[in-house]
C-alpha cells in the first residue's frame, strides 16, 4: 500500500476507533495479563494493599479452630472447612465485584496488579545484598528471617545468599509465575485462587509445629495448584541454553525431592541459574539435612538476582508465547 494511502486510511480513523480497536487488543486474556505485569511494575502498590497482608489474620482464625484440646480429626476437619471458607469468601466479593463491573478486563486490570507479587521480594533482595556489602550480617539475617520459616540466625553470607536464593525463586514463582498461569487457566478467579491459597499456605506452614497436622490439607492443595505451573515453566525453560543441565539434574535429582512440587520448582531455577541449592538447614531448632539440588557453584551475592531474573524473563517468554498462540488462532479463525 503506497504512502498516501496510509496517510488518508489515518486521517480517515476516528480516536473513536483508535479505542475501539485498542479494547479488542486489550481483551485478550494473555494482552490483558502483560498489561497488568506493566502496571504491577509502575504503580506504588504498597504490601499492606497486598493478600500477604493478610496472613496474620489467617493465624488469628487458625488458632480459634486449631486448638490443642482439639482431636485430630476435629482439627483435619478444621483444616479443610477453614480454607474453603476463606476462598468461597473471595470468590463471593468477586462474583459483587463482577456485578458492579460488568467487564472482564476491566476487573482484571483493576485486581490483578495487587496479585502479581514481584516488587517486595525484589526490595528484599536489593535490601539483603546492600547489607553483605557492607558486611552486616545480622541486618541481613534480619531482613531475610521473616521470609523464611527456617532459623537464620546460624547463617553464613553463603547460606544468606542460598537461603535468600530459595527465597526468591519461590516466592517468584508462587506469588507471579503461578497467578499468571492460573489467570490463564481460569481467568481473575483462578489467579485470586491461586495467591489466597499461597498465603494460607504461609499462615498454616508445616514446617512450622502447631500447624503440622492444620497446615496439612493447605501444603497439598497448593502443591497441586503448582503442578501445572511448574509443567508449564519447564516446558518455557527447555527453550534456553541451559536445557541440557535442567534435564540431567532433574533425572539424577528426582528420587532425592523431600516436596515432589517444590523440590522440583528448585532443581529446575537452580539448574537453571547454575545454583546449588538444598543442603542442611535449622527449623525450631532441629537440624535438618535435605539433599543437594539444582546447579554446581555455590550462591553468592549476585545469584539471588540471577534467580529472580531467570523467573522473570521466563514469565514474560511465557506471556508472549501465549500471545502469539491466540494470535495465530485468531488469524487461523479468519481465514
Amino acid at each position: 500500500m503506497p504512502v498516501e494511502q496510509y496517510l488518508e486510511v489515518a486521517q480517515n480513523t476516528s480516536f473513536k476507533d483508535v479505542l475501539v480497536t485498542f479494547f479488542t487488543i486489550l481483551q485478550s486474556p494473555a494482552i490483558t495479563l502483560f498489561t497488568a505485569m506493566l502496571l504491577e511494575i509502575v504503580l506504588p502498590i504498597g504490601n499492606n494493599l497486598r493478600l500477604q497482608a493478610l496472613t496474620p489474620f489467617f493465624r488469628k482464625l487458625a488458632r480459634k479452630v486449631n486448638r490443642s484440646e482439639n482431636s485430630a480429626a476435629q482439627n483435619l476437619f478444621s483444616s479443610v472447612f477453614l480454607p474453603f471458607l476463606l476462598i468461597s469468601i473471595a470468590l463471593f466479593i468477586l462474583l459483587l465485584l463482577r456485578f458492579c463491573i460488568d467487564h472482564e478486563t476491566i476487573l482484571s486490570l483493576l485486581i490483578l496488579p495487587f496479585l502479581l507479587e514481584s516488587k517486595p521480594i525484589l526490595k528484599t533482595a536489593l535490601a539483603i545484598k546492600t547489607a553483605l556489602a557492607n558486611e552486616d550480617k545480622t541486618k541481613a539475617k534480619a531482613l531475610l528471617q521473616p521470609h523464611m520459616q527456617r532459623d537464620c540466625s546460624k547463617l553464613s553470607a553463603m547460606g544468606i545468599n542460598k537461603a535468600l536464593c530459595e527465597a526468591v525463586g519461590m516466592s517468584m514463582f508462587i506469588n507471579w509465575f503461578a497467578v499468571m498461569v492460573w489467570y490463564l487457566l481460569l481467568g481473575i478467579e483462578g489467579a485470586v485462587l491461586m495467591q489466597l491459597v499461597a498465603v494460607m499456605n504461609k499462615a498454616f506452614s508445616i514446617k512450622q509445629k502447631e500447624y503440622q497436622l492444620f497446615g496439612s490439607f493447605i501444603y497439598k492443595f497448593e502443591q497441586a495448584l503448582l503442578l501445572p505451573c511448574t509443567i508449564a515453566f519447564f516446558m518455557v525453560s527447555l527453550f534456553s541454553v541451559s536445557v541440557v543441565r535442567i534435564l540431567k539434574n532433574i533425572k539424577t535429582h528426582f528420587k532425592t525431592y523431600s516436596s515432589l512440587t517444590s523440590g522440583l520448582i528448585l532443581d529446575i531455577l537452580g539448574s537453571y541459574a547454575n545454583v546449588s541449592l538444598g543442603g542442611p538447614r535449622y527449623y525450631s531448632g532441629n537440624l535438618i539435612r535435605l539433599s543437594k539440588i539444582g546447579g554446581q557453584n555455590e550462591p553468592e551475592d549476585k545469584s539471588p538476582l540471577k534467580i529472580y531474573n531467570k523467573v522473570r524473563f521466563t514469565g514474560i517468554l511465557f506471556v508472549c508465547i501465549c500471545v502469539l498462540i491466540k494470535t495465530y488462532l485468531y488469524a487461523a479463525n479468519i481465514h
